[in-house]
């Protein structure tokens, strides 16, 4: 604008740029076809009925499947043990605590396999199901392999433990067994394990087994050697914790072949080479 010019001096019925003349309204924006409108509330009215229709779907389904874990469809029809000679299989499923009519899904057995592991006879235990409704429980149980008297008599009569080869107490029972007797104390109620001082002697125990018919007597501690009395004989003295199925095939050898009476030492500690201790004026 020249700068003698002044808004007075503009020719009339010109208005300023940008705005409209006085008089007249502003221009509009052209209003939408109805038919276009109309179509687009169509189509976001079905998109929104689409969305209902999946969600009442899902919630159908989430409920359908509720229902089905909850009913007899999808519940234990039987549970089986097998393997719980010693322990039996009414005990296993008294603390396993799974009962026809539980509901399979969401059932943890991890709780289960616990109690049953923390039985004194068991050793290791599996679990499985089945969806037409089975769980088996697979027991396997520990082995005895010596038997220690108790040290407390019950009723005025020895009792006797039975243990496997880790010290676990398994059983205790009012008469001897025909396992190797092993004295060792204290003894602990059955699920209890003996201190690891036990162990050296149950590995000979097990390794005298087989010798059972023969005249093998307790297996114990003597002045810190582990000895095998050999009644009316004398004893064997075991030696370290190494090679006892050897130890026990040279003991069986010198029971069955030499008379022992006029010795009161079986040397074991090296099997391929025992040594004999006579007695002095025997004959």
């Amino acid at each position: 604008m020249p700068a003698d010019e002044t808004p007075n001096d503009r020719p009339e019925g010109k208005a300023p740029e940008g705005k409209a003349p006085e008089g007249k309204p502003p221009e509009t924006q052209p209003l939408v076809d109805p038919r276009i409108e109309a179509r687009r509330n169509n189509v976001n009215s079905r998109r929104r009925l689409r969305v209902w229709i999946a969600i009442g779907i899902v919630v159908v389904l989430v409920a359908a499947a509720f229902g089905i874990s909850r009913s007899s469809l999808l519940d234990v029809d039987e549970v089986e043990v097998i393997g719980a000679r010693r322990t039996g299989a009414q005990r296993v499923l008294e603390v396993a605590g799974v009962e026809p009519g539980t509901p399979l899904l969401g059932l943890d057995l991890s709780g289960p396999r616990k109690s049953i592991a923390a039985l004194p006879w068991v050793s290791q235990v599996r679990s499985s199901r089945t969806w037409g409704g089975k769980v088996t429980f697979d027991v396997t149980e520990r082995i005895a392999i010596a038997q220690v008297p108790l040290e407390a008599q019950i009723a005025g009569e020895q009792s006797w433990a039975v243990v496997d080869i880790q010290g676990r107490v398994l059983q205790i029972y009012p008469v001897r067994g025909r396992l190797p007797v092993v004295l060792f104390g204290p003894v602990p109620e059955p699920g209890g394990w003996l201190s690891a001082a036990a162990l050296p002697l149950l590995e000979a125990s097990q390794a005298l087994i087989p010798l059972q018919g023969e005249e093998i007597g307790a297996i114990s501690w003597a002045d810190g050697e582990l000895v095998v009395d050999l009644p009316g004989v004398g004893r064997a003295h075991w030696g370290g914790r190494d090679d006892p199925r050897g130890k026990a095939v040279a003991l069986a050898t010198f029971l069955a072949r030499v008379d022992l009476h006029c010795y009161e030492k079986i040397d074991l500690s090296i099997p391929e080479l025992p040594a004999l201790t006579p007695i002095d004026d025997c004959s």
